[in-house]
């Protein structure tokens, strides 16, 4: 059975520009089956209105939290040999980064005055001019909107930088000197952690967030340990629709 993963390309050693997309990635490679790509550009034709979405036995299933399960009703184990309690912990781990670090992220990412001309001329390459500077703007107002709601576009700078510090400090001292966050084998933590850390480094111009990351030796060097993991080396493209 070959799984398909629905999901956004990526560029400058990214294989998606999406996170959520890249753990779905590092699940599938840990999970041991076999499994390609398709791009996908037009949200609208997917559920819930976003990739990840897993194509499998003509099931769509959206979400990097739906597709671990399927994959573990497929036999995958995602957290082998944690205790308990450590399980309990890399819940809490993968809530803090999808749900507050990864909005530093984010907010960067097309808040930042810097950063948003760069990434804005990549995410948006794939729409014709003319238009894609209007499409790129109307994506940038629906986000901001989002952040605010959110809450985290209401800080000002030091204030969000001292939420995701502590995020920071928190994966710091998870990890210690283990190879990833719960020891020698990556898990379901790490899969979720190390997309968000990676986009953070990579951000493409000096941020107070991107700071906070790059003065974490033993993160930059465990991100570098967990892509040789969890990120594809090649990716297989699925026959895209005519």
């Amino acid at each position: 059975m070959m799984l398909t993963l629905l999901t956004f390309p990526g560029s400058d050693g990214l294989p998606s520009h999406s996170p959520f997309c890249v753990k779905a990635m590092g699940l599938l490679i840990l999970s041991g089956q076999r499994w390609n790509v398709e791009y996908v550009h037009d949200l609208a034709t997917m559920p819930l209105g976003r990739v990840p979405v897993l194509r499998a036995d003509g099931r769509l299933i959206p979400d990097s939290h739906h597709i671990q399960a399927h994959l573990e009703s497929l036999g995958a184990e995602f957290n082998p040999g944690l205790t308990p309690q450590d399980r309990a912990r890399s819940h809490m781990l993968i809530r803090m980064v999808e749900e507050n670090l990864r909005m530093g992220l984010v907010h960067d990412r097309w808040l930042h005055p810097d950063v948003w001309p760069i990434l804005s001329q990549i995410f948006f390459a794939p729409v014709p001019d003319p238009g894609r500077a209007e499409i790129a703007a109307q994506a940038r107002d629906q986000v901001q909107a989002g952040l605010i709601s959110h809450g985290i576009a209401q800080f000002d700078e030091a204030d969000r930088l001292a939420r995701m510090e502590h995020d920071l400090n928190a994966l710091t001292l998870t990890l210690g000197d283990r190879p990833y966050l719960f020891g020698a084998r990556p898990t379901a933590a790490d899969a979720a952690t190390v997309p968000v850390l990676d986009m953070i480094l990579r951000l493409p111009a000096p941020t107070g967030l991107r700071a906070l990351a790059q003065a974490r030796p033993s993160l930059q060097a465990y991100v570098t340990r967990a892509r040789a993991v969890l990120y594809p080396t090649k990716l297989d493209l699925a026959p895209q629709a005519a």
